[in-house]
Parts: structure tokens; C-alpha cells; sequence
């Protein structure tokens, strides 16, 4: 009866998933191909079920080898956290991360800068776009890791998640009426928050209309803030001018986001997965309602509507 599953096993199939074949795999885990070969014919065997195909130098995921890929993610993340505990090397080299406009920008910045201070001899580029953007280019290795919104836990490269409960926000001032049309203020489409507002908005049978459009969200902070309409933000990027839309008043509730944080494992470096380890430290305490001052030290380890095509 198998009780263990060997971790230098799923690493291996990790590689061979993230590096798209066995020649790569080999050559970033320091391995013959025919060594990598017989690991992923090891774990087969142990799982009792093919997990690749081989069609000419492509490879493909069987059915099995999709259903392991989260597991050996979540796995491999605790074994690489309990190593890095224990380690007493200090961290160094450039890191390439991806933060998403549609999420905490601000604060995400903040818990990068305190990483950055702790650890000196760490160089770190920051990219923001929107989180299918930040995907596409972690999968083409133009980042070494990316915070994005994860639309299913299945999602390739996801390697750890928490879940955000949007709220909406408005101008302290503002005010709305129900059965009123709602002025709206959203990033650009696709937008998982865009679609969380129309789908409330549309449940609740309520009108409402596209006010602004801004892929940054200091622009949407400043139309709200002035008084332009509402729009779903998290609690950490709620700044002095907004409030809470509430259900009293009668507000929707919001369907809750998962936020992933994505990296390939035979890509990461030591400093990399530092960062990754504190970043998802504070996106968890920001959906816990800790906002923005959660975390001051870095650590050492790391409707029918009116107008329902806005």
C-alpha cells in the first residue's frame, strides 16, 4: 500500500511540466534524460496510472497527471518553505515579479519595499499588469514569479491561494438610492471584479451604468473618491476618502476572488522564493482584514440593468 510519495519524484514531474519536456528537465535538475524518464516511469508506477504522453517532443498531461499537478505544487512549496526555515544563507540576486492592476497595487508595493530593506542584496524589477497578462508571461518566463487573480485552482504554475472578499467602494459622501441606476467605475474587460459587480448588480435586479473605465487603480481610487459612482475594490486598497458600501443600504454582496501566487519551481531561485513566501504571508493577512499595515518586518524566511453591456 503506498503511503509516500517521494518528493524528488513530483519534482521531477514538475520540471518536466514547467520546462515543457525531459531535455530541460534534465539539464535544470542537473540530470541525464534517461534518468528523468525512469523518475516519471517511478511515479507512475507508484501512482498506478500514466500521467504523460509523449507525442514526437511534445508532452501532454493525461487526466492523472492534471489532478497531481496541484498537489505536487502544494507539496513541493512545503518542502522548499521548511528548507529555506532552516537556512542561514543571506538572500542576494534580481527578481523578477508580477503585480496585477487589479489588486492592492499599493500595498503590495509596500510589502515588496520592506522586503527589499531587509534584505540588501536583493534587486527586484516589479511589472503590473492585468493578472492574464502576468500568466501568460510567467509561463513564457519573462517573470520569476506573479501575484494574480487565480479564476480556477486548477490554473497552471498556481502554486499557493487565499480568498479576498471584495467590497464595494464608494466616496464618503455618496450617496444612492435603490432602484436608482448605479454609476459604475471598473478596469477594463476582462475584469474579474467588473464581472463580480454586473453579476450582483444583475441578481439583485438592478440597473446600472459604466461611469470611467481605468486600468490603473490609483485612477479608479480617484474616481471614486471624488464621488463618480462605486466600484468593488479588496480592503487593503481602501484609501482616505472611501467607505464601505453596505447591504443597508443596498449594496449586493460580492463573490470572493481567490489571489494565487504563481512561480515554476525549477525557475525560482532561493532569493525569489523569499519574496514568494512573504508576499503570500500578507495577501493572506489582507484577506483576514489586516489592510495594509499587516506585516511591518520582512522575516528572514523569506439586474435588469439599464445599461448591462457596460
Amino acid at each position: 500500500m503506498l503511503t509516500n510519495v517521494p518528493t524528488d519524484l513530483l519534482r521531477t514531474f514538475v520540471t518536466v511540466v514547467d520546462l515543457g519536456g525531459y531535455t530541460r528537465a534534465a539539464e535544470a535538475l542537473g540530470r541525464t534524460q534517461p534518468a528523468i524518464s525512469l523518475q516519471i516511469r517511478r511515479l507512475e508506477d507508484l501512482l498506478r496510472t500514466q500521467l504523460i504522453n509523449t507525442e514526437g517532443r511534445q508532452i501532454r498531461l493525461t487526466d492523472s497527471g492534471l489532478a497531481l499537478g496541484p498537489y505536487a505544487r502544494q507539496i513541493l512549496r512545503l518542502n522548499d518553505d521548511i528548507v529555506a526555515h532552516f537556512a542561514v544563507e543571506s538572500l542576494s540576486g534580481w527578481i523578477r515579479v508580477g503585480l496585477p492592476t487589479d489588486f492592492s497595487n499599493t500595498f503590495l508595493l509596500g510589502a515588496i519595499t520592506r522586503f527589499a530593506v531587509s534584505h540588501p542584496d536583493v534587486r527586484i524589477e516589479v511589472d503590473s499588469q492585468p493578472s492574464r497578462i502576468l500568466r501568460q508571461e510567467l509561463a513564457a518566463d519573462r517573470l520569476d514569479l506573479s501575484v494574480a487573480i487565480a479564476p480556477t485552482q486548477d490554473e497552471a504554475y498556481l502554486v499557493n491561494s487565499a480568498t479576498i472578499a471584495p467590497i464595494w467602494a464608494v466616496a464618503e459622501g455618496f450617496r444612492w438610492t435603490p432602484g436608482q441606476t448605479l454609476p459604475l467605475i471598473r478596469h477594463p474587460d476582462p475584469c474579474e471584479y467588473a464581472d463580480r459587480m454586473r453579476s450582483a448588480l444583475r441578481g439583485a435586479r438592478q440597473s446600472w451604468k459604466t461611469k470611467l473605465i481605468s486600468g490603473d487603480v490609483t485612477g479608479i481610487q480617484t474616481a471614486v473618491v471624488s464621488g463618480l459612482g462605486a466600484s468593488a475594490l479588496t480592503p487593503a486598497t481602501l484609501i482616505d476618502g472611501m467607505r464601505i458600501g453596505t447591504a443597508a443600504e443596498g449594496f449586493p454582496p460580492l463573490a470572493p476572488l481567490r489571489i494565487g501566487l504563481f512561480y515554476k519551481h525549477a525557475r525560482l531561485t532561493k532569493a525569489a522564493h523569499g519574496l514568494a513566501q512573504w508576499l503570500m504571508q500578507q495577501i493572506t493577512l489582507a484577506g483576514q482584514g489586516a489592510g495594509q499595515g499587516a506585516g511591518q518586518g520582512a522575516g528572514q524566511g523569506a439586474g435588469q440593468g439599464a445599461d448591462q453591456s457596460s
